[in-house]
């Protein structure tokens, strides 16, 4: 159950820049997500799918497996409080503290992170060369806040040979909306193929092999560390440059 009484706000504006030029600009939002009641992580991000948003960073984060274990989410009339109730409790990690991931400047956990379950190898699956190639044209194509401001991370999420999900952020967050997108509207992510535009670091690869996806796409190479970690897991990865 989705209880959204915020929606959406623009996400970009245009503003007079110190030189006196108009400029269309990313617009940035932050809310705090609240599991079970509890804080557990702050997010800056584009204002617009916020319960997909919280459902991604669950999901790659390991605090769940799926969306069944979500009795509820909600997103105040500000959209400054995204509450996550889950059916179950939490079980919280022995020794924890805040974190900043890597991936993503001011995006913050704020509590004990759970004691999350240890990786497993990601389904295999044959990844025709046509699907990789229509990503990528479509990620060369550009998606509208990326033309507008050039200052957004994008994602896209294919399942047998159709795009299912355009999302950007302006922040890594929008590899969390894709694949809470997903959730929500009951997609298998383990039939699904990930095109992000951001870069590839060993935390990006442990989080799709968290999701559980066969294969992630990216305009950018990977380090010795997340290609190790692939291999480790299964997933396979694909470098594709924008037209």
């Amino acid at each position: 159950q989705i209880m959204d009484q915020f929606g959406a706000a623009p996400g970009a504006e245009s503003v007079r820049m110190p030189d006196g030029t108009e400029r269309t600009l990313a617009a940035e939002h932050a809310a705090a997500i609240l599991v079970n009641e509890q804080p557990a992580f702050r997010v800056v991000c584009t204002p617009e799918l916020l319960p997909q948003l919280a459902l991604g960073r669950l999901l790659t984060e390991g605090w769940i497996n799926s969306a069944d274990e979500v009795e509820r989410v909600a997103v105040c009339a500000q959209g400054l409080k995204i509450s996550v109730q889950l059916r179950h409790p939490l079980a919280a990690a022995e020794q924890a503290g805040q974190e900043v991931p890597s991936c993503c400047t001011d995006n913050l956990t704020l509590a004990s992170p759970v004691r999350l379950p240890p990786l497993a190898p990601v389904p295999q699956r044959e990844i025709p060369a046509a699907w990789v190639d229509a990503l990528a044209d479509a990620m060369g194509q550009g998606l509208p806040l990326y033309r507008a401001t050039h200052a957004v991370h994008s994602c896209l999420l294919l399942r047998a040979g159709r795009i299912l999900y355009r999302c950007e952020d302006l922040a890594a967050t929008t590899r969390w909306t894709g694949r809470g997108c997903a959730l929500t509207e009951g997609v298998p992510l383990a039939e699904c193929v990930l095109f992000t535009s951001g870069r590839v670091p060993v935390d990006m690869v442990r989080k799709a092999i968290r999701a559980g996806v066969p294969a992630l796409v990216s305009k950018s190479m990977p380090t010795v560390q997340s290609l190790e970690l692939a291999e480790e897991y299964g997933l396979k990865l694909f470098i594709r440059q924008k037209k």
